[in-house]
């Protein structure tokens, strides 16, 4: 029999791991799962280990809703399970470590699925293994409340190009509105011996989604892969590379997007195949710091000196399309929380955060690159906010999702978990795009569930054609809320708003600047403008309470709160204004 719900201090109904659990746990009886622990919320909690945690959720209307679970994983640096309703898949979810790796359990509370659909009365959710081996005492569920959206107008590269500012605001007023079809490409040169570029209509992933649709992708995806590294001044590298610039024009001049990823090779150039993985090379981006701090590069170690060659390389071959007034969509650095590529290694995010300030650097301010939309591309590990580099690097934030363990499933969900969990870490100030795919999420599933990303680009070869097969693409790029090159109006045709963007984040918005935060040691500094603040509180990345700083009104002005006695970690302040408003900013506590 299960039991009920209680109702838990926040409103939310509270449903116990020790009563509803009806899971087989590694193939023995769910109760070989029950673990007695005084500290637990009634004395008991269940270990995941290899099997799957399912509980009967009662709701009492059709509609979505926000899960919170008080988990304790202390078996590896993070571990990525499932949200099963109904026997539907709804979210993945990440469960970072909570303490010492094969220590004691250790609780906290973590908005596990930020936005998943049920049905009115009894709703069947399992937590279902994907890495297993997380323990939980209780999962917590409460309506969605939707967050508002807060983006600024402008670039990050206040010398931005109009060009790219007309990118930008396009991408800002069609944001909430409509989604922008994008595909990956891989054989961009023809094989004729002279390595000629592959042009809109012939190349092999954009012909697939033009021959089944009658439609062009507005965006398309490059890749620096093969121009630098080892052996990238041969001919077939330099080739490869040259038709990367010429295809990139080639959808900017009709109108498009183009964007480049760089899958950047072992700068030290000794492998050449998938030096890019950190399985498969030794290049470790902390040998290019004086200490483990990671403050201070040591501009005289090979590692620095040749990731900066590399760096000046690419600033130089995009500078060839910022003559020619191409603005890039520029995303590199991407999937390092993975940990799988060598920018990523052993899942340390300091020294990438500094790499790409280095870059940012580099490129804006010494080569003066003024043609680029800075892309930063995001995964859900919950320590998004000590890889992400911060707001003034990125304008843009991705994220790449694939199918697991079978990345060429034929879904077309509309990840709006995932969408409301990007949100939520990133407060609602970027633009949220749909970096990578294998299926394209179906036009009406993403209107009907709010996932509103701004595009979606599938990769090359079998990840666009095993998914998404013909009758899918036709269906997907003649729909109305789908942005094809042919909608495009030209570049030259935009006109550039300097008077203020009408965009699609249609929620209220904060007024920009109302809040700002800086931590300095053993405080944290809050600035508060206009109408002044109601409530003050801080929270760690996983959304539980850290503190509550102010239950006072406070005016506005300079405001400073003792942080003794708080562990240092990236953390979210959240402001409740007195005029209603809430705005979350991410900290450092130090």
């Amino acid at each position: 029999m299960l039991a009920a719900a209680i109702v838990s201090a926040e409103g939310r109904d509270r449903y116990e791991a020790h009563t509803n659990v009806t899971a087989v746990c590694q193939g023995s009886d769910s109760q070989a799962c029950r673990v007695a622990l005084a500290s637990a919320s009634e004395g008991f909690y269940v270990r995941m280990n290899g099997g799957d945690i399912t509980f009967t959720v009662n709701v009492p209307a059709d509609g979505f809703y926000t899960f919170w679970a008080f988990y304790s994983q202390t078996y590896d640096g993070f571990k990525e399970q499932y949200l099963d309703i109904n026997g539907t898949r709804a979210s993945q979810m990440a469960f970072p470590a909570t303490g010492a790796i094969d220590g004691p359990p250790v609780f906290e509370m973590l908005k596990a699925a930020g936005k998943v659909r049920m049905t009115a009365g009894a709703n069947t959710v399992t937590i279902t293994r994907s890495w297993g081996w997380v323990d939980i005492d209780y999962i917590e569920v409460a309506p969605f409340v939707p967050e508002p959206f807060n983006i600024s107008p402008n670039l990050i590269n206040p010398n931005a190009t109009a060009n790219a500012r007309k990118m930008y605001q396009f991408m800002l007023e069609n944001f909430q509105k409509k989604v922008i079809s994008g595909v990956m490409t891989n054989r961009v040169a023809q094989d004729d011996g002279q390595y000629t570029p592959h042009t809109l209509n012939t190349q092999v992933d954009i012909s697939y989604m033009k021959t089944h649709s009658g439609k062009f992708p507005a965006m398309v995806g490059l890749d620096f892969m093969h121009s630098t590294g080892l052996k990238s001044e041969d001919d077939w590298f330099r080739g490869y590379h040259n038709a990367t610039l010429a295809l990139a024009e080639e959808i900017y001049k009709a109108g498009g997007f183009p964007i480049y990823c760089w899958h950047w090779k072992d700068p030290l150039r000794k492998k050449e195949e998938s030096a890019f993985y950190t399985a498969d090379t030794d290049f470790d981006l902390r040998k290019a710091f004086t200490d483990n701090t990671y403050d201070t590069w040591n501009t005289s170690s090979p590692e620095y000196i040749a990731m900066l060659s590399d760096i000046d390389f690419i600033a130089g071959e995009l500078k060839k399309l910022a003559d020619k007034d191409v603005t890039v969509l520029w995303r590199p650095l991407h999937e390092a929380a993975g940990g799988w590529f060598w920018w990523g290694r052993d899942r340390e995010p300091k020294p990438c955060a500094q790499l790409w300030r280095l870059m940012y650097d580099r490129m804006t301010n010494h080569h003066e690159l003024n043609n680029l939309i800075w892309v930063w591309t995001t995964e859900e590990s919950g320590r998004e906010l000590e890889w992400y580099p911060g707001d003034e690097y990125a304008d843009i934030i991705a994220r790449d999702w694939y199918p697991n363990p079978n990345q060429l499933e034929k879904t077309h969900r509309s990840l709006m978990s995932n969408f409301e969990n990007i949100k939520d870490i990133f407060s609602g100030r970027k633009i949220i795009g749909l970096g990578e795919n294998a299926a394209i999420p179906y036009p009406d599933s993403l209107i009907d569930d709010g996932a509103h990303w701004s595009w979606f680009m599938s990769w090359y070869g079998h990840y666009l054609t095993t998914p998404n097969l013909p009758a899918d693409i036709n269906h997907i790029m003649n729909h109305s809320y789908v942005i094809t090159l042919e909608d495009m109006p030209g570049w030259e045709n935009y006109a550039l708003n300097t008077t203020g963007i009408k965009s699609g984040v249609t929620t209220k918005k904060a007024a920009p600047g109302a809040v700002s935060v800086r931590s300095s040691r053993g405080a944290l500094e809050l600035r508060i403008n206009g109408a002044g603040a109601q409530t003050v509180e801080l929270f760690n990345l996983k959304g539980a309470r850290i503190a509550v700083l102010s239950k006072e009104k406070l005016a506005a002005g300079n405001h400073r709160f003792p942080t003794r006695g708080i562990a240092r970690q990236m953390s979210i302040v959240r402001v409740k204004t007195v005029d209603g408003r809430v705005m979350t900013l991410p900290v450092r506590i130090e």
